[in-house]
């Protein structure tokens, strides 16, 4: 489906009027090929005039008895007046003059443009025509009438019906003739016992029923049948339709209108009923449409979720067809293209040029789906191909524009689902970014500051060999050495922060008594804590634990850095367990000034410092720390206490199947490579 141009290429469909004005204009559909033509019209006027237009259908309860010729010619003025340009609205009602007006006063339209009648002098003359009541009802809006020359003498419904429709109007007659039938032998029977008053409202009652259950025809039909029976049996003089009484007579004129407003009424409040069911089942349907599109979470599920959708609701085979890379046309979901060089070629014409194509359309038909343009922001993004199970059966006028919408409507999800990948990936991409600025900032300055004392103190000592005395030898070889070991901690974090974040760590788990493990922690940390006295408080029972200690270490290593790095020296550290819901609880606690209101979620984030500017560290510790603890199925988190300083708490689940103390358990090894990071709060 390669989209190229050449010999035997399609040609592209009427340009669209983009110009609006002050101008709006109003062209009225019916089903006759005139409408073609007042489109066309009402079109170049629009154009001409930068107006703004609008193509308007009512559809009247005889709308249902349209034969399919007519019905076919309303979906082609349809999608002709959407492919002009004009905003095309359909309403539904009794009275087709008085929706017009409705309309145009309720859009401010200037011109109406109306087709010329074609109804008999003598039908103008007792029913009035369309025309008319526009002319003496529109006030300040102007009436242009324009003629068919011979286009619109297909206005008269006179096509003769199929076999079946003049069986089931029969069978309509039938019905009420037979209603009526029962009423008259019911009342025959009840005639001696009830009065004259209560056989006329049995006579209305069985009206209604009628009504209520047949098409309007056969309504009507059942409302003067009754006052004919009634009138020959039951009205004195009986057994003929002469009334000796001329209350009787006003009885029967005041039951025969009764019974015809019943009638029509009813067939109003039916078809007024039908509308607002279709009307439901298609809001029912883009809404069920929306929702299921709204849940999906990736565009293959999206593209799949709209194809069963629409199949579902038009009983169909549906398949969504997207550009490729190399712009080559491909089914993306769905049923796959019959092997038809035309199905290709309509494809391509309706993602070229975004009009509507195929079966039953008045557009390039001669192929068994109906093509549909996937538009995003009125720009072709893909193609829906619908096929009827039944392709015989053409698309009705009314399911036409669902369809449309419907596919207008996976467009904007389609598109929507690429704007939001393309914004994630661009949020991802300044994360990144955002990440390795700060990464250089603040591991430049971390690497520098240690780099720049190893180096002073290795000159000093080869420039000072001989000049220096033994302690400042050993004072400058210690600063190389410290300063060497947070060099290595620095390095270790970043390493360590990799590893987690790509998923490669693996837990070496082994039960493990947590006094033994916070003894090595703070073992690791003897030089540094000759300032900070430690306070440890557990509970004598406290449980085995499965962990990996080392990881473990490395939390407790961190927090008690943390701690000494943000509290002043002198000021004690204290750890504390408790158990709390099948779960250890290790407390961290300082003397500090505590953490700064509403840090104490953000602290635990790569590269946060609550003081910015700060040289304590790059901040990430305490990231390295949640990711630990979430690692083995707990939490962390952090709380001001209510004197000073601050409380980092982390939970390790109790696992069942620990040994008893008393037998041998894995010796925990002290490895130096788990270090302190640098961390903020």
């Amino acid at each position: 489906m390669q989209e190229k141009t050449g010999v035997g290429e399609l040609p592209p469909p009427p340009e669209e009027s983009k110009a609006h004005g002050r101008e709006r204009l109003l062209v009225c559909l019916g089903p006759s090929l005139l409408s073609l033509r007042l489109i066309r019209t009402t079109h170049r006027l629009a154009a001409a005039q930068g107006a703004k237009w609008f193509a308007l259908y009512v559809e009247t309860p005889s709308h249902e008895r349209l034969p399919p010729e007519k019905s076919e010619i309303v979906s082609q003025a349809f999608r002709l007046a959407t492919q002009l340009g004009a905003q095309v609205v359909k309403v539904s009602g009794f009275r087709i003059g008085n929706e017009i007006l409705t309309f145009a006063r309720e859009n401010q339209v200037t011109k109406i443009f109306v087709g010329k009648p074609l109804k008999g002098r003598w039908r103008r003359l007792f029913g009035g025509s369309l025309v008319d009541h526009l002319i003496w009802n529109c006030n300040a809006i102007d009436i242009s009438v324009i003629s068919g020359e011979g286009e619109g003498e297909g206005e008269k419904i006179t096509a003769a019906p199929a076999r079946s429709k003049i069986s089931i109007a029969l069978r309509g007659y039938a019905l009420a003739f037979g209603g009526v039938g029962v009423c008259t032998a019911v009342a025959g029977v009840l005639f001696f016992y009830l009065s004259f008053t209560s056989l006329v409202m049995l006579y209305l009652l069985t009206v209604v029923v009628v009504s209520s259950s047949l098409s309007r025809g056969p309504a009507i039909f059942s409302a003067c049948a009754s006052v004919a029976v009634f009138t020959f049996f039951f009205v004195p003089e009986y057994w003929s339709f002469k009334i000796a009484n001329p209350e009787y007579a006003i009885t029967v004129i005041v039951m025969l209108v009764v019974s015809t407003l019943i009638s029509e009424l009813t067939a109003r409040i039916r078809y007024q009923a039908r509308v607002a069911r279709r009307q439901e089942q298609q809001t029912a349907a883009l809404y069920d449409m929306s929702q299921h599109l709204g849940a999906t979470d990736s565009h293959h599920t999206l593209l799949e979720a709209a194809v069963e959708h629409i199949a579902r609701i038009f009983d169909g085979h549906v398949t969504i067809i997207l550009p490729a890379a190399d712009g080559d046309l491909q089914v993306a979901a769905g049923a796959s293209l019959p092997d038809d060089v035309r199905e290709a070629m309509v494809a391509r014409w309706v993602y070229r040029y975004g009009h509507t194509a195929g079966a039953g359309t008045g557009t390039l038909s001669a192929v068994r789906g109906i093509y549909v343009p996937l538009l995003a922001m009125e720009t072709p993004v893909g193609v829906l191909r619908l096929e009827l199970s039944q392709p015989e059966h053409l698309l009705a006028a009314d399911a036409l524009p669902l369809l449309e919408a419907l596919a207008r409507q996976l467009g904007l999800a389609m598109e929507r689902d690429k704007l939001c990948r393309e914004a994630r990936e661009a949020q991802l991409e300044i994360e990144a970014e955002r990440m390795r600025n700060t990464l250089l900032s603040s591991v430049s300055h971390d690497l520098k500051t240690p780099l720049t004392v190893i180096a002073g103190s290795a000159s000093s000592l080869l420039e000072g060999e001989n000049a220096l005395d033994a302690a400042t030898k050993t004072e400058l070889a210690h600063t190389i050495y410290d300063e060497a070991k947070r060099l290595d901690r620095l390095v270790h974090n970043l390493l360590e922060m990799s590893r987690l974040q790509s998923g490669q760590i693996r837990l070496n788990k082994e039960w493990h008594v947590l006094e033994e493990v916070i003894g090595n922690a703070l073992h690791q940390l003897e030089p540094q804590l000759q300032g900070h006295p430690v306070k440890i408080n557990l509970p004598a029972d406290y449980p085995l634990v499965n962990i990996d200690a080392l990881l473990i270490e490395r939390v407790l290593i961190n927090l008690l850095d943390n701690a000494m790095k943000y509290t002043p020296s002198g000021t004690s550290i204290e750890i504390s367990g408790r158990l709390q819901d099948q779960e250890a609880v290790l407390e961290v606690a300082d003397a500090g000034p505590g953490l700064p209101s509403g840090n104490e979620e953000r602290i635990f984030e790569k590269f946060f410092q609550s003081a910015p500017g700060s040289s304590r560290g790059v901040g990430l510790g305490l990231s390295i720390c949640r990711s630990i603890i979430e690692v083995h199925g707990g939490r962390i988190w952090v709380a001001n206490r209510p004197e000073s300083g601050a409380t980092f708490s982390f939970t390790l689940p109790l696992e069942e199947g620990a040994p008893s103390l008393d037998q041998d358990l894995p010796e925990i090894k002290d490895n130096q490579g788990y270090e302190a990071s640098h961390s903020s709060h």
